[in-house]
């Protein structure tokens, strides 16, 4: 299976599963969008293993993600193919194990 596409993403928080994002995968490339911020990166897939490494900018309001409230910072996105359409894992702050936040990505569509 290929996991070019429209995804949602969401990351558990608090209350429980927030969406953060739509992103868009395609050729290796990773971008991602919401209201606030931006992501941009590449990806890699193989064996159902999804590892997106990510660079995120927050131009709105600046949240305190991973432990830490910067503007800009890198991410590693691990995520397993659990079904069709469907990918759950983690995120995290690049070199920063000890601030993991669930993930999950449902697949909206095609780019196409």
């Amino acid at each position: 299976m290929s996991v070019e596409g429209i995804w949602k993403v969401e990351m558990m928080g608090p209350y429980g599963w927030e969406k953060v994002s739509t992103a868009l995968l395609k050729d290796g490339r990773f971008f991602g969008a919401s209201v606030d911020h931006y992501s941009t990166g590449s990806y890699e897939f193989a064996d159902n293993i999804l590892t997106a490494d990510l660079h995120l900018n927050q131009h709105g309001k600046v949240r305190a993600v991973y432990g830490t409230k910067k503007r800009e910072m890198d991410t590693r996105l691990e995520g397993k193919l659990k079904k069709e359409g469907k990918i759950v894992g983690k995120s995290l702050a690049a070199g920063k194990k000890q601030f993991e936040v669930k993930i999950r990505l449902t697949r909206l569509g095609d780019i196409d």
